[in-house]
Parts: C-alpha cells; sequence; structure tokens
C-alpha cells in the first residue's frame, strides 16, 4: 500500500479560498488584422494604436506601443498572446502580458501579468495575478475587464 503524505505548505490550513476584485478596464483600438497560414494554424497579428484604461487606474493605451499575437486553430478556438504598454495620467508606464483562449461563441479569457515602476503608484499591481474578460467592441476594438485574483 502506497501512503499518501502531503507536504506542510499544501496542508488545509495554508489553502485560501480564491476569489476576484475588479481592478481596471482596458479599451484597445487596431490598426487591422494581418493573417498568415502556418503549420500550428492562422497566425494573426493585430497592432495596437491606442485606448484607454480606467478603473483603480486611469490613462492612455500608448500607440504602437503593443499587439495582440495568436493562432487560429481548425476548431475556431484562438491562443491569445497580448502585449501592451500603457501611460497613466501621471506619465506612470504600465506593461501588460496577456495569455489565453478566444472561442468563436465570444469567450475570451486571457491571465495577465502586469510590470510597473517598484517606486510608483501602481507598484500595488506588481507580482499579482489578473484574470482578463475580453469583449469586442465596435470597429473592431477590444475592451478587456481585469480582475485581480485574491
Amino acid at each position: 500500500m502506497v501512503s499518501f503524505h502531503m507536504p506542510s505548505d499544501h496542508a488545509d490550513e495554508n489553502i485560501r479560498p480564491i476569489g476576484f476584485a475588479p481592478a481596471f478596464e482596458v479599451a484597445l483600438e487596431f490598426e487591422g488584422t494581418h493573417a498568415s497560414n502556418t503549420p500550428r494554424g492562422e497566425r494573426i497579428f493585430r497592432a495596437v494604436t491606442g485606448g484607454r484604461i480606467s478603473g483603480k487606474i486611469t490613462g492612455a493605451v500608448y500607440p504602437h506601443g503593443g499587439a495582440q499575437f495568436g493562432v487560429r486553430h481548425g476548431d475556431g478556438t484562438s491562443d491569445i498572446i497580448g502585449h501592451i504598454l500603457l501611460r497613466d495620467e501621471g506619465g506612470e508606464w504600465l506593461y501588460i502580458r496577456n495569455l489565453g483562449i478566444a472561442r468563436e461563441d465570444g469567450y475570451w479569457r486571457a491571465t495577465a501579468w502586469v510590470d510597473a515602476d517598484v517606486r510608483g503608484k501602481h507598484a500595488w499591481t506588481n507580482n499579482l495575478f489578473f484574470v482578463g474578460i475580453g469583449r469586442p467592441t465596435e470597429g473592431g476594438g477590444l475592451t478587456i475587464a481585469y480582475h485581480e485574483v485574491l
């Protein structure tokens, strides 16, 4: 018989409930879509041309400071790979990296990490994990609502 041993850092008293709290929302504008057929599927590239950030952080999306990359697969799902450069109203820079999945039925979810100046007012975003929920907007844009994982 095999005995099971749980390391002390995985004991019940160390496992916390999970929750989500709204953090900020990013509205993205794109230049257009470029698609290439690759061995992995259809590679999609959309350059970010601008946008806004609102919520706990307010400011603008830096024009041409990011892009959405992805691969559309034969089953209609797409890998999300995105990079966004933001500048808040006070001039502080932030970088967001998205990794996730999109489906043809409108489902769009990404895990996200933020890099901000450790001396700045958005240092609270460093070393946190966010989930982004995307929805398409008129004119081919995308709005992503980010929620901090608690």
